[in-house]
């Protein structure tokens, strides 16, 4: 009988959230596994220096010493999907987060893939994504990148929430990275619903998880979602949030040696932003993926945060939620002024898109003058926009508020927005 031997190499560092050891033929992005008194802890090789490997644990690092075993098995990160995993809940490595088992029965690559740009679509199909206010707009088309940029408590999760359930697409690939443990559930439950949970890959990592879970949490949906784009579905990939997977991200860059750039963000940060959005699109051989991603912005200052000002030049428009709007009752917090879609002018008609932009312009006019408003300096009769929006204040109002149970078609967003056309013309 035929012996098969392995080569184990040794820990000769811990620290912090990762570990060095002499590397045995090891590469960048190999699975490892770390023998410990305890038992076995998994990794992966997230950096190389001379003749070590830096490796970043799944788990805790709880009982790893040096001098530990540690074997380097050539295998790369890996998933499993299929149509089984529609309606579950999964961890990174698609594990049911229920009973800890495999789910799918495809095994996939947790990475990305580059896609050729022209084997990219044009995107021409309206996206229904149920919200009145950004049906209008806001017009989404399928195969759209697009970021829900917000300040914290101001309703991101809610708004994202609304769109996977009433969004018109085939498949929804939610990822809630970094997420608070106790949110989940509720998440699952009130936002979710049963009715976005039947049509849904929900992949969940925790904010007590390593940081290298948290960014294979991320890749693990982007490649769910690739495998449902390659078989001709619509998918609505919905993450939050992109600004946890760069912090995440982050770490595992200063951890493998990268030099800190602005507010400690390395190189690699940016270059996994813009990789991993630009897994969507839509595709020549069929399919498309639709992403939607929440950014925390600090400050409520789009600019002052170096991930959200990037991602603004890397997506392919914007959905700005406002405090004032949010702090009012109104919801969704939608600013349609500071907010835009790319691919509108392509997606409506001529008509739509002069409605669109005719009120934005006068809600922009308004915006400007509401300090003097409400101070009582304002003379009625200086600007026309200014009047036309303190008279249908409350038709504005109701325009822009939305239940979060309650579904509007784009046919019906369009109306609603002939009918505020009408009111502020």
């Amino acid at each position: 009988m035929r012996k098969v031997f392995r080569v184990y190499s040794r820990v000769t560092k811990v620290s912090g959230v990762y570990v060095e050891a002499f590397n045995v033929e090891g590469a960048v992005g190999d699975r490892v596994i770390i023998k410990t008194v305890d038992g076995e802890r998994e990794g992966e090789i997230i950096g190389l220096h001379e003749d070590r490997c830096i490796i970043m644990p799944f788990g805790s690092m709880m009982g790893v010493k040096v001098g530990d075993k540690v074997l380097i098995t050539g295998e790369k990160v890996h998933t499993f999907t299929g149509d089984r995993v529609i309606g579950a809940v999964l961890d990174p490595f698609g594990r049911s987060l229920t009973d800890g088992r495999v789910v799918g029965e495809e095994k996939i690559r947790v990475d990305f893939v580059d896609v050729n740009p022209l084997e990219r679509e044009r995107i021409r199909e309206v996206l229904d994504c149920g919200v009145r206010s950004v049906n209008a707009l806001l017009t989404l088309g399928k195969g759209q990148k697009v970021g829900v940029f917000a300040g914290a408590g101001v309703g991101k999760s809610t708004l994202l929430g609304m769109i996977t359930r009433w969004a018109q697409v085939d498949v929804v690939v939610l990822a809630l990275i970094g997420e608070r443990g106790r949110e989940v559930r509720e998440f699952l439950e009130d936002v979710l619903g049963e009715e976005g949970r039947r049509r849904s890959v929900v992949v969940v990592t925790t904010s007590d998880q390593t940081p290298i879970m948290k960014v294979k949490g991320a890749i693990s949906a982007v490649a769910h979602a690739r495998y449902f784009a390659g078989r001709g579905k619509d998918v609505l990939l919905i993450m939050d949030s992109l600004t946890r997977f760069a912090m995440a991200q982050r770490e595992i860059g200063l951890a493998a040696g990268e030099p800190p750039t602005l507010k400690g963000y390395t190189p690699s940060v940016f270059h996994m932003c813009a990789r991993l959005v630009e897994s969507c699109g839509k595709f020549v051989r069929g399919g498309s993926i639709t992403g939607i991603f929440s950014v925390l912005v600090e400050g409520d200052d789009l600019h002052t945060d170096p991930v959200a000002d990037a991602l603004l030049g890397m997506l392919d428009g914007h959905i700005v939620l406002s405090r004032k709007r949010a702090s009012s009752g109104l919801y969704p917090a939608v600013d349609p002024v500071r907010s835009l879609s790319r691919v509108m002018p392509h997606l409506v008609t001529e008509d739509h898109m002069r409605m669109a932009l005719h009120i934005r312009d006068v809600l922009s006019v308004y915006d400007a003058m509401e300090e003097v408003v409400h101070v009582g300096l304002y003379r009625q009769g200086s600007n026309p926009f200014v009047d036309k929006v303190i008279k249908h204040r409350d038709e504005i109002r109701s325009f822009f508020h939305q239940p979060a149970e309650v579904k509007v078609s784009f046919q019906e967003s369009v109306e609603a927005l002939r009918e505020l056309y009408r009111l502020l013309s």
